[in-house]
């Protein structure tokens, strides 16, 4: 469950690749899309905490866009000619 709803988030914020996310199945990108999904839920949870703990925003920030850029890479390392067509 949590896999589909990081590659739903990843779609959603990386939408250039969308496709490929929508139609992809490795246990590599499976993780990422888990990891994504469990960072993207813990941020939201510091966004909305009161009073907002601002270090943990940034900390968990700063993790999701690592693993958006993890994903961006390994969709061009194994569709890199599909993306750039």
């Amino acid at each position: 469950m949590s896999r589909e709803r990081g590659r739903k988030k990843l779609m959603l914020r990386i939408p250039e690749i969308r496709h490929f996310l929508a139609s992809s199945a490795s246990e590599t990108l499976s993780d990422l899309f888990e990891s994504y999904d469990l960072a993207a839920d813990s941020l939201e949870r510091f966004r909305t905490a009161s009073p907002t703990d601002e270090r943990r925003v940034l900390e968990y920030e700063g993790l999701c866009r690592e693993i958006e850029a993890e994903v961006v890479v390994y969709c061009d390392e194994r569709y890199g000619k599909q993306m750039r067509s």
